[in-house]
């Protein structure tokens, strides 16, 4: 679980402007760190009764406060370094506790697909941009990510996960594939 952003080292006192919103930004954060949290336990534990609309949806709202821990890094830049590196380091840590525990709850949901017969009709558009969301977390942010950040076995999963979806995605009715058409 995160930590109340008013446990951190942070001095705001006659900090300007950028740095009140990076900090009110940091306390919207907790409040919705806790939300992912409640949504990525609920479909790891539910798992092999969850319906496809409810992981799809819980995969869609992780992704969503990962694109608001992007906004509050980019909230940043115009701040000093004794102020922008602890928040820095705080966003950095919830986003990747945050994925992690969406990279476990994808795994435990995507074994009970495996075993299943039928795969929903709308199954491969959700995992063909979950697949890009994997890669593009894995090779893009996960690498500038500083090391005691990241679960140690965070890269494992993450690669056990994309096999997984790839091994749906084969099942998958043919649809074609539009992302990359000209």
């Amino acid at each position: 679980m995160m930590q109340d952003y008013s446990q951190n080292q942070v001095d705001i006192a006659g900090a300007d402007s950028a740095a009140s919103q990076a900090v009110r930004l940091l306390q919207v954060l907790n409040g919705r760190a806790a939300e992912v949290q409640g949504v990525t336990a609920r479909m790891y534990t539910l798992a092999t009764i969850l319906p496809f609309s409810d992981y799809a949806d819980g995969f869609r709202r992780v992704q969503e406060f990962l694109s608001f821990c992007d906004v509050i890094e980019s909230k940043l830049d115009n701040l000093p370094p004794v102020t922008r590196e602890p928040i820095l380091h705080e966003v950095t840590a919830v986003k990747v506790r945050a994925f992690h525990a969406l990279l476990k709850a994808m795994g435990a949901y995507l074994i009970g697909l495996e075993k299943r017969d039928m795969i929903n009709f709308f199954a491969q558009a959700v995992f063909l941009m979950q697949q890009d969301v994997l890669v593009q977390f894995s090779s893009e942010t996960l690498p500038e990510v500083p090391a005691q950040l990241v679960p140690e076995a965070m890269g494992s999963l993450c690669e056990e996960v994309m096999q997984r979806i790839k091994r749906l995605l084969e099942r998958c009715i043919d649809v074609p594939d539009f992302r990359f058409e000209t």
